[in-house]
């Protein structure tokens, strides 16, 4: 390129040149370039291949779409080592395989008009070489009746090999060395264990969206999911979930003139800390959907904890042209055409489930001293359950009109229970309702906060250590948790594998078995990791151990243990809630009743 200034003939004018005053020409270097083709190509594939799950969901959605009923998902090392998917689906013809490596190359979608109506997984024609472009890539494929497959060897998007090879019908996919040759991407990927997690969490969504499927995932030596062929989605999501939550889930269904809804949700024996236990499916593709978990969660008001969320596996049927799955490169986010609509048929279907016979129900007793009362038959009270009730003090209240003067609990008298819930009391001019779980969990997180914020929670040292099995994605949590829940007075240690031992844990917890809370405490103290200082979330974990010492649910209690407990109510200070926000104490005054009766 010749300098400023110096003279140029006119085919050497570039197209952006400009004309000094002296009628010279300069160059001017352009501001807008055309990135070189490997760049382009991992920046693609930035889109597609966030981390080693993303590469196995891709592969696996290609399997489901070329018919397999059996597929095999190998990894080594989180899947950053290796990522090998093995299907006997329909398999492919050696200029389809390499067809399959080029950009944009799909079966799926042959016209503008199909992008409005996607029925199949994989679709947009990316995933492949994508993958091929940051790893090293071995395709072996065969389709039946052939006598001879193809193998296709490919390095950061460059074919270097491709042979036939003796193989089975179907494909296998081997990715090695992920992010090799991007090494700023690759120090972003999580540990091991995480990247596992990840990986487990994508099959199990992919195994429940096709039961008649078989699924095998190891890693290493390990089996982490074994799935049968050709299983009912109920037995799949005990293959899924665990064997125990067979009897705590509910079917539901709902079906309208465009939309139905499948599928199975948990009684409120079966809760957890995040959504993390809520499957949705849109035409059996796992979706991320702000308003269907809020349906879903609005069904539920009146049933689950502030806080806690459902096992909830529901599939959404509904005409391919209504959704629009290609909003998002991971295809996880979808668009409706009708939202509304469909979060209205979801709604139904959770409420008619609930309203079925399999759904536990609250039948009404109440206890006047030691009788119960039971639809008008009086009965022999039965066997009273000792209760111990956290040890210091809450006081609260709130009132169905004005906030009343202060009252002292210890000189309410004690009527009885209503429906082994409520506690109800009276003195000279009310009459009062206490929600006996409220109080006595109030009770407890004041106990907790004044002994973190001051001297220490204290701990009790377990006879027999609690043994506390996880998987790895639970075990990676607790190792990074662990010296924080130590904080609040648990003590656990690793006991090989994926066991944990709880050698101590809160008095306050004492008697009570603590694997689920760990878990769950552990769950919420590393994901709070990612967003937030722990030290903003010290009451929320107090107020989830607090929940989990105290009664709960429907409990006959003696009148020395409601003595106890309004003794306690007496020591704390006055508050008008539980941690969670309910209300625990109604009150009515005796001019309020007597109005209510016409005697005023």
């Amino acid at each position: 390129m010749k300098g400023w200034g110096e003279a140029i003939s006119k085919d050497e004018i570039p197209r952006f040149a400009r004309n000094d005053s002296r009628g010279y020409f300069q160059v001017k270097e352009n501001k807008i370039k055309i990135m070189p083709p490997d760049l382009a190509a991992k920046i693609a594939a930035g889109e597609i291949v966030e981390r080693p799950a993303s590469v196995v969901k891709e592969l696996v959605e290609n399997s489901i779409d070329a018919d397999a009923n059996n597929i095999s998902i190998h990894i080594i090392d989180g899947g950053k080592s290796l990522i090998k998917v093995s299907d006997n689906g329909s398999g492919m013809s050696k200029e389809d395989a390499l067809l399959a490596f080029e950009r944009h190359a799909t079966s799926k979608i042959l016209k503008e008009g199909d992008l409005y109506s996607i029925s199949t997984m994989g679709f947009r024609g990316e995933a492949l070489p994508s993958i091929a472009s940051v790893s090293d890539v071995t395709l072996t494929t065969k389709t039946a009746g052939e006598i001879a497959g193809t193998q296709i060897k490919i390095k950061a998007g460059k074919i270097e090999d491709v042979s036939d090879f003796g193989a089975a019908d179907g494909t296998t996919v081997e990715a090695k060395d992920l992010f090799f040759n991007c090494p700023a991407r690759l120090k972003f990927l999580r540990s091991n264990a995480a990247e596992i997690g990840n990986i487990q969490d994508a099959v199990n969504r992919l195994s429940l969206a096709n039961p008649e499927i078989r699924f095998k995932l190891t890693h290493g030596k390990i089996v982490l999911l074994d799935t049968a062929k050709g299983s009912d989605l109920k037995t799949r999501i005990c293959d899924v979930i665990g064997n125990d939550v067979a009897k705590e889930i509910i079917h539901v269904e709902s079906k309208s003139s465009q939309v139905s809804v499948n599928g199975f949700v948990s009684n409120s024996n079966i809760t957890y800390p995040t959504t993390k236990g809520m499957f949705i499916f849109a035409n059996k593709r796992w979706i991320r959907d702000k308003g269907i978990n809020y349906a879903v969660l609005q069904a539920y008001k009146n049933i689950l904890m502030t806080g806690r969320y459902p096992l909830a596996v529901l599939f959404i049927s509904i005409p391919p042209e209504d959704v629009d799955v290609n909003v998002h490169p991971s295809k996880n986010e979808v668009r409706f055409k009708n939202p509304r609509f469909i979060y209205d048929v979801l709604t139904d279907a959770l409420k008619n489930g609930f309203s079925q016979k399999n759904y536990p129900e609250i039948s009404f007793a109440a206890s006047i001293g030691n009788t119960i009362y039971a639809d008008g038959v009086r009965e022999s009270a039965p066997h009273y359950q000792e209760i111990t009730f956290a040890g210091t003090q809450t006081s609260f209240f709130e009132k169905s009109s004005a906030k009343p003067d202060a009252v002292n609990f210890d000189e309410l008298n004690f009527i009885g229970q209503l429906w082994d819930e409520y506690i109800i009391c009276q003195n000279e001019n009310r009459f009062y309702i206490i929600d006996q779980h409220a109080a006595a969990e109030r009770i407890a997180f004041e106990r907790l906060k004044h002994g973190y914020y001051g001297s220490g929670i204290k701990t009790q040292m377990l006879l027999v250590p609690e043994m506390l099995d996880v998987s790895i994605a639970e075990k990676d949590a607790l190792e990074t948790a662990a010296p924080i829940i130590k904080r609040f007075g648990f003590d656990i240690e690793p006991f090989g594998d994926n066991t944990f031992a709880i050698k101590a844990v809160p008095e306050i917890l004492s008697g009570n078995g603590c694997g689920s809370l760990i878990k769950d405490m552990a769950e919420e103290i590393y994901s709070l990791g990612k967003t937030t200082r722990i030290e903003d979330s010290i009451d929320e974990i107090l107020i989830k151990i607090a929940c989990f010492s105290v009664i709960r649910g429907r409990y006959l209690l003696t009148r020395d243990k409601v003595k106890s407990l309004l003794t306690q109510l007496s020591a704390i200070d006055f508050a008008a809630n539980c941690p969670h926000g309910r209300p625990v104490i109604k009150d009515i005054s005796r001019f309020e009743i007597e109005k209510m009766f016409k005697r005023r």
